[in-house]
């Protein structure tokens, strides 16, 4: 058997702006995102050549390729079956190669799609075997911390390096961006900063902790990331991500985050200037409709002003999770402390490490998946 343990990191947006909508009802966005150090952990193994019964809900009878799928989570609330994000990133990758290179479908039938995708030969033997999934959750759920797409991303490198596919971070993405709009960001966050991978992913260009995308939010242009500590405090209320997007479609966009100023000021770490320029539109709904996310904005502004820190309070994506940013750590662990003591669900975390890349509106470089 075989197995290797990932962390799957969350995320905050800096910003987030929503430029458009499409005729399929999806919205085109503009926002900053940043890894954080706030993760789970993901641990997949492979057994090849051996099917075994589950529990119900938690194990998928073997495919034509032979593979069957076990799935485990740490939260009773959390579906493990075919729902979840993770187990469709399982179906994804065994549908896509068949099982790991030299019996695989990849192997047999190489390249043959216009954007580099592989798919299953025609006679190609099965491997068979068993993928198995645990995942032990630390991110808060419906939070807008992408705690399910980063599971979902852990996944992908995981059967990537289980099944020595070799693929890229570019081509990972590709098939992340299928499953949710998060998912690239996560592959390329994971890339950059989880050790276990860094021998694969070292010298990748598309390896970043922090990123500025758009379109749907699968198009991603590495950027410098942000150096600090991070308090984040849930209310406990979960928050529906489409809701908030058609609410937003209804109450307009008074104000739009200035990104080039953020991308500016994330790479000289200036946080006055972030306090006056991050803004997440989502907010102009969110925060009429949950008044405990307004509440919760209230109190973390007052424990930052009374710290004589830089007021940059805001909404993560589409809520109900606020965030800080801190400069020092003991400042953030007493915001932290007492925002717990009303939302239990309050952490203090750090931006994953300092980009390998330069500011890339100096570099001109845009990743599109």
């Amino acid at each position: 058997m075989k197995k290797i343990q990932l962390h799957a990191y969350a995320k905050i947006n800096l910003t987030l702006d929503v430029t458009g909508k499409r005729p399929n009802g999806y919205h085109d966005v503009e926002m900053i995102m940043q890894q954080i150090s706030l993760c789970d952990e993901v641990t997949v193994s492979w057994e090849a050549g051996s099917v075994k019964r589950g529990k119900p809900g938690q194990t998928a009878e073997p495919d034509p390729t032979g593979i069957q799928i076990q799935l485990t989570v740490s939260r009773p609330d959390l579906l493990a079956d075919s729902s979840n994000l993770a187990w469709k990133a399982a179906e994804e990758m065994i549908a896509e190669f068949g099982g790991p290179a030299g019996g695989n479908a990849k192997a047999a039938a190489g390249t043959d799609a216009a954007d580099g995708s592989s798919k299953a030969a025609a006679g190609t033997e099965a491997a068979g075997g068993v993928l198995t999934i645990d995942i032990q959750k630390q991110i808060p759920m419906a939070a807008g911390l992408a705690g399910g797409s980063s599971n979902c991303a852990a996944v992908l490198h995981a059967i990537n390096q289980l099944w020595e596919l070799n693929l890229s971070v570019k081509e990972l993405c590709r098939i992340g961006a299928r499953l949710g709009s998060d998912v690239p960001f996560c592959i390329m966050g994971q890339a950059a900063a989880e050790e276990a991978l860094q021998e694969s992913f070292a010298d990748d260009p598309d390896a970043c902790h922090c990123a500025l995308a758009t379109g749907t939010g699968t198009d991603l242009k590495p950027l410098t990331g942000l150096d600090s500590f991070i308090v984040l405090s849930k209310p406990a209320i979960g928050v529906s991500t489409a809701e908030v997007y058609r609410g937003i479609d209804n109450e307009g966009i008074p104000r739009h985050p200035d990104n080039n100023a953020v991308i500016s000021a994330i790479f000289e770490n200036n946080y006055k200037v972030l306090a006056e320029k991050m803004v997440n539109v989502l907010e102009n709904f969110a925060l009429k409709r949950y008044p405990i996310i307004v509440y919760t904005k209230n109190i973390m502004s007052d424990l930052c002003q009374s710290a004589g820190i830089s007021n940059c309070v805001m909404m993560s994506g589409s809520g109900p999770t606020v965030f800080c940013l801190c400069e020092e750590l003991s400042k953030a662990q007493q915001i932290c402390e007492v925002m717990k003591s009303r939302n239990p669900e309050s952490f203090v975390a750090k931006t994953t490490g300092q980009d390998r890349h330069r500011d890339v509106t100096r570099e001109g470089k845009h990743v599109e998946f």
